[in-house]
Formats: structure tokens, C-alpha cells, sequence
């Protein structure tokens, strides 16, 4: 039972991992990304990091593979929400005539 659930946690959190492909599918279609966070997969990008680095120190390859995998996802997300970040233009200022 315990190797199953194993299994199930493994693929899961792949399949988590990969869900910010969906937020790059948005961003690239719309070829904008002026209103994606860039704080929320910031952290996460953090959070996996420390993951991966603690399933490196416990040998524990199911823990690492789907950590590796939400990096790269996420990492993918943040330099293609970087790539289609449109600046704002700047505020017009009414010339002032004498």
C-alpha cells in the first residue's frame, strides 16, 4: 500500500509540477504577460529548490525527480512571463503653453 501511494505522490506532484506550462500556453498565445504575478512563482521556484535539495540530502529520487520538474516548469514560466512583460507607457504630461 505504502509503495502505491509512493507511486500516486510521485506522479501527482509531476503533474503539478507541470501546471505552469498552462499560465506560459496563456501568456504566449495573448503575447502579453503585464498581469501574471511574478511573485507567486517566484516562491514557489524557492520552495521546490528547497524540496529538491532536501531529496537530495535523503537519496530520495521520487521526491527529487518531481521537484525537478517543477522547477523547470516554473523557471519556464517566469522567463517567459519576463520575455512578454510589456513595460507601461509613460503618463502623457499636458504641455503647458505661455
Amino acid at each position: 500500500m505504502s509503495e502505491t501511494l509512493a507511486v500516486l505522490a510521485t506522479c501527482w506532484g509531476v503533474v503539478m509540477g507541470l501546471a505552469p506550462l498552462l499560465q506560459v500556453r496563456i501568456i504566449v498565445r495573448a503575447r502579453d504577460a503585464t498581469r501574471t504575478s511574478l511573485g507567486w512563482p517566484l516562491i514557489l521556484l524557492v520552495g521546490f529548490v528547497i524540496w529538491f535539495a532536501y531529496g537530495v540530502v535523503k537519496h530520495n529520487i521520487p521526491l527529487m525527480a518531481s521537484n525537478a520538474v517543477s522547477m523547470s516548469a516554473t523557471t519556464t514560466l517566469l522567463i517567459t512571463a519576463l520575455m512578454y512583460r510589456r513595460t507601461a507607457p509613460a503618463p502623457r504630461v499636458a504641455s503647458q503653453r505661455l
